[in-house]
């Protein structure tokens, strides 16, 4: 594991609590206005029969999803941010790196039709782990669902180009996070990666701000071929 993989892994350890106070408080307000309906209109659009929520955080989408009536599970490297999840009292998450994915137990499921992403692929190792789990607890033709921050919205002035950057939380809340690298990749990239690992582009949406009218987001559907 490189250094910045590593640093991103600890920085979830000391930012678990800040973060579910600031998700369950409905601190953000990109994710109140946009990213959090968005996510969820993808996810009901395809109508899977089965998800697994992959870097669930805390849980909020998946019991969402659960509400609505799909079926499915989350999956977090976090302890904290599981025992979050598990708080709540749904058991039907799970502890696990993204590389040991194919190596857990969620319950009856032996696959799923769709994985979902919700700001979750952060290191530069993450999206091929999570492709190569998806070739065993995908079905055939099975869904990624992944919604990344918009490039334009990365607030700096650094080239168009793949590689490590440092993650500002600023403005965000009045919680202290403990600052982490993440990875950076131009949308070129997210979907040359996928095509190399057997997968094909189905769906790219940009959702916007309501008031800034700027793209919020990026939201990729990958199919497994």
């Amino acid at each position: 594991m490189t250094q910045n993989e590593q640093k991103l892994l600890d920085s979830w350890a000391v930012n678990a609590q800040p973060w579910t106070r600031v998700v369950r408080e409905q601190q953000i307000k990109s994710r109140t206005l946009v990213t959090n309906s968005a996510i969820v209109a993808a996810v009901v659009e395809l109508a899977p029969k089965s998800f697994l929520d992959i870097g669930c955080g805390e849980g909020w989408l998946c019991r969402e999803l659960c509400s609505r009536g799909f079926n499915g599970w989350g999956v977090d490297g976090t302890p904290d941010l599981i025992e979050s999840a598990k708080s709540l009292g749904d058991v039907r998450f799970v502890v696990s790196a993204y590389s040991d994915l194919p190596l857990q137990k969620f319950g009856s499921f032996q696959q799923f039709s769709c994985f979902i992403c919700n700001f979750s692929i952060l290191g530069e190792r993450s999206l091929g782990e999570i492709a190569e789990a998806g070739q065993s607890l995908l079905e055939s033709q099975g869904k990624i669902i992944i919604q990344t921050l918009h490039p334009l919205m990365t607030g700096d002035d650094l080239p168009y180009a793949d590689g490590w950057r440092s993650t500002s939380w600023q403005g965000i809340s009045d919680e202290l996070f403990q600052p982490a690298p993440w990875y950076f990749r131009t949308i070129e990239s997210w979907i040359a990666e996928f095509h190399l690992r057997n997968y094909r582009l189905v769906k790219l949406q940009e959702p916007c701000h309501s008031q800034t009218l700027q793209p919020a987001s990026m939201i990729f559907i990958f199919e497994r071929q």
